[in-house]
């Protein structure tokens, strides 16, 4: 028997307030809509109160998988951090479908194609366990195999529009476009830092890492900061199935390596410091020395947390805050292209 997974699993990919995916979004928030791929695809921009009339630097933000922008924003208080902090935010939404998770409750199913959850490489190893929990499978999809969970639309290309329509309709600083996600999100990110990276400066990717045998590294020289928590059961960190439901993925020390290698880095991995509180109880270390002076591949695990964004135990902005203080280093070496 083909089992559907129930929103306990749900759950453990959004750690964010739910709301129903046609929310109204908040005031402060700009709704956008292109044509891509066949279909309707939205994003919504948040520019900051302080703006002061010259460019600001954007970071991109992607939910993880189930999520819509309204509950991500307001689940880590984001408009907030980039109102404090002076940084245009966007938020594209995943494609959605309709999926029964229990015999009661229809509910959104959004996700990203990170072009590695739904191509399976045997030589690299299995994407999921025999008895692993089977996702609901995305109409655009077709008939799915037991290990297929994500979306099959363009994402990619998805994003590299709708960059290109915030550039040309927002007061972007093009050399300074950051990227970060969360869990499938998170996915994603480490997937349009490698096939897309002259478009961003830094990226990010929290609780996320792609299926076995695609792990990749960036075409353009990009820095990264990848954080992780010790006791995730949904996106292990050692490359071991998770016992929330039997899913597989490159570890974090074999995503880093690859990225470090692409940038050409010499020393490390070692440990890494930083003076903000929330990598206090991090266990945390780089690469450097790489091909651009100053680069560094920054991996963080908390070894008391699960599936969640640093700093969400106690709703303090602690976790974007050294996201953005990684960011705010560094500046695009590809940004000529986006000119």
């Amino acid at each position: 028997m083909i089992r559907v997974c129930d929103i306990r699993w749900l759950a453990l990919f959004l750690w964010a307030p739910w709301l129903p995916a046609g929310a109204d979004q908040p005031a402060e928030m700009q709704r956008h809509v292109l044509q891509h791929d066949g279909i309707e695809r939205e994003y919504f921009v948040h520019v900051p109160g302080q703006d002061g009339g010259g460019v600001m630097p954007l970071v991109v933000a992607l939910h993880g998988y189930g999520g819509v922008v309204e509950s991500f924003e307001r689940g880590y208080a984001l408009n907030r951090h980039s109102d404090d902090n002076g940084y245009i935010i966007v938020y594209p939404q995943g494609s959605s479908f309709e999926a029964e998770l229990s015999t009661q409750w229809p509910s959104t199913i959004t996700s990203w194609n990170d072009l590695a959850a739904n191509i399976p490489k045997p030589e690299a190893g299995p994407h999921c366990t025999g008895d692993s929990v089977r996702y609901p499978c995305p109409p655009e999809c077709g008939e799915c195999s037991a290990c297929m969970w994500t979306s099959c639309y363009d994402d990619v290309g998805f994003i590299d529009r709708m960059l290109d329509e915030i550039i040309a309709g927002y007061p972007v600083d093009v050399e300074r476009v950051y990227l970060l996600g969360m869990s499938n999100g998170g996915m994603m990110t480490l997937r349009l830092g490698c096939d897309v990276s002259s478009r961003f400066a830094a990226v990010a990717p929290i609780g996320g890492q792609l299926a076995p045998g695609h792990v990749c590294g960036p075409d353009v020289d990009v820095p990264m900061l990848h954080l992780a928590g010790g006791q995730d059961e949904v996106v292990r960190p050692d490359g071991k199935a998770g016992a929330a439901d039997g899913f597989i993925y490159t570890s974090v020390a074999e995503t880093t390596a690859v990225w470090a290698n692409a940038l050409a880095c010499e020393v490390g991995p070692a440990d890494w410091k930083t003076a903000l509180p929330v990598a206090a109880t991090m266990e945390c270390s780089a690469y450097t020395s790489c091909r651009v002076p100053g680069h560094e591949v920054v991996s963080c695990i908390d070894p008391e947390v699960g599936h969640q964004w640093p700093g969400q135990d106690d709703g303090s902005d602690r976790g974007m805050d050294l996201v953005w203080s990684f960011f705010e280093r560094y500046r695009s070496a590809g940004a000529d292209s986006l000119e």
